[in-house]
């Protein structure tokens, strides 16, 4: 069953209501359609706007909570998911950490030849970064980001996701229109 603005309204945790944002998504967005990148690209284009905003900084949080900034651009380094994420966190109003990505991605990205190579494996990718340079001008945004995503509590970046849904509900659903 969709999700319906008034369902956004009357959800007062906001534990639940991203439980009920992420199986949107899911619904949305199935794991087997995130398997085929042109697929799950081209049904991005098609869901809500703040649906679309969470699904593209959701890798990024994960990189942020397990490894690091620049480790994110190691692993994602897609031209179309970048600006996903780029996107989605201002959406989000994320817009601070928006700046420090979108910073941290002209760093990496004369570096995206190299990371899409087999030459850096995973267990040197830090080294790596260090040796380039890369890794010392990002510390100081991952310090900023860590420090947000510590503020906002266990859910991190996550927790944008509850406080948008709040202030924008429409943005959140699929229309009748639409389905």
């Amino acid at each position: 069953m969709a999700l319906t603005v008034e369902t956004i309204r009357a959800t007062e945790d906001d534990d639940v209501l991203f439980e009920l944002l992420s199986a949107e998504l899911q619904r949305l967005l199935p794991e087997e359609l995130q398997e085929d990148r042109d697929r799950y690209h081209a049904a991005l284009e098609k869901i809500p706007r703040g649906l679309r905003a969470m699904a593209g900084m959701h890798f990024f949080e994960i990189s942020m909570t397990l490894d690091d900034l620049a480790w994110h651009f190691g692993n994602q380094n897609d031209e179309l998911d970048l600006r996903e994420t780029l996107d989605g966190l201002r959406e989000l109003e994320l817009f601070e950490i928006a700046d420090r990505f979108e910073l941290a991605w002209k760093i990496m990205e004369p570096h995206f030849e190299a990371i899409r190579g087999e030459s850096i494996g995973s267990e040197n990718f830090y080294e790596w970064s260090k040796s380039v340079g890369a890794q010392q001008q990002i510390e100081p945004m991952n310090d900023f980001i860590w420090d947000h995503c510590k503020k906002a509590g266990d859910s991190g970046l996550l927790a944008s996701w509850p406080a948008y849904a709040r202030k924008y509900p429409q943005r959140c659903v699929v229309s009748e229109a639409d389905a």
